[in-house]
C-alpha cells in the first residue's frame, strides 16, 4: 500500500508544478493543484492509513455555491469557520478566517488557503461521510458589559445527497449543548461571553444560559 501512494504521489507531482506540502508534523498534508484537471489532496485517513481524494473543478464549483449560498446571508463583514471531522479517537479541526468584499465571501489570505479549505472539507467526506462546519461571524454590535463585539454562532453538518452536496442546519439546542459540554468528560462547560447561538435568525444569547 505504501508503495501504491508512492507511485500516485510521483504520477500527480510529474502532472503540476503546483505542489503544497505540510509543515506541520502533526498535521501532514499534500497539496496538488492540477489546473482543469482540478485537486489531489493526500493526507491519512481514518486507521491513520494515506488515502488520496481526487476533486475536480466542478466539485469545487458546487462548494463554492453551497458555501456561498448558505453562509453568506450571516457573514456582515469578517467571520470564522471551522472544519471538523472523525471520532473522539482521531479528531481534525482547523479554522480559516472569512471575509466578505461585496456579495463573495473569501477563506483564508491567499488561494492556497481556500484550495486546502476545499480539500479538507472533501476529505472529511470522503474520509467520515460528512463534514461539521461552524461559523462564528462578528456583528457590528458590542457587548456592554465585556467591551467585546458580539460573535454569532451557527453549525451545520456538510454530507453528499445524491450526486451533490446537502447542507444541514444543526438545531439550535444541539448548538448549545455542543458548546457548553466538554466531549471527552460530558461535564457542563460555562458559555462563551458575548456570543449568541443561532438557527438561522433565532438567536440565544449565552448571558440567558443557566
Amino acid at each position: 500500500m505504501e508503495r501504491d501512494i508512492d507511485d500516485i504521489l510521483r504520477e500527480l507531482v510529474r502532472s503540476s508544478d503546483k505542489v503544497f506540502v505540510s509543515s506541520d508534523p502533526e498535521e501532514p498534508f499534500i497539496l496538488v493543484d492540477r489546473g482543469s484537471d482540478g485537486l489531489a489532496f493526500v493526507a491519512p485517513g481514518p486507521g491513520e492509513s494515506f488515502r488520496v481524494t481526487s476533486i475536480t473543478l466542478s466539485m469545487v464549483a458546487s462548494l463554492e455555491m453551497v458555501l456561498q449560498e448558505s453562509l453568506g446571508g450571516y457573514v456582515d463583514r469578517d467571520a470564522i469557520l471551522t472544519i471538523g471531522c472523525g471520532d473522539l479517537d482521531s479528531f481534525y479541526a482547523h479554522s480559516w478566517d472569512i471575509r466578505r468584499r461585496g456579495r463573495k465571501l473569501y477563506y483564508g489570505y491567499e488561494k492556497t488557503h481556500y484550495l486546502l479549505l476545499i480539500s479538507r472539507i472533501y476529505w472529511c467526506i470522503e474520509s467520515w461521510g460528512h463534514a461539521s462546519l461552524v461559523l462564528r461571524s462578528f456583528t457590528r454590535r458590542y457587548d456592554r458589559r465585556t467591551g467585546l463585539p458580539v460573535k454569532q454562532v451557527r453549525g451545520f453538518l456538510l454530507k453528499r445527497s445524491g450526486g451533490g452536496l446537502k447542507l444541514e442546519r444543526v438545531p439550535l439546542e444541539e448548538l448549545i449543548w455542543a458548546n457548553t459540554t466538554d466531549p471527552e468528560t460530558g461535564e457542563r462547560l460555562p458559555p462563551e461571553p458575548s456570543v449568541e447561538y443561532c438557527y438561522e435568525q433565532e438567536c440565544v444569547s449565552s448571558d440567558e444560559i443557566p
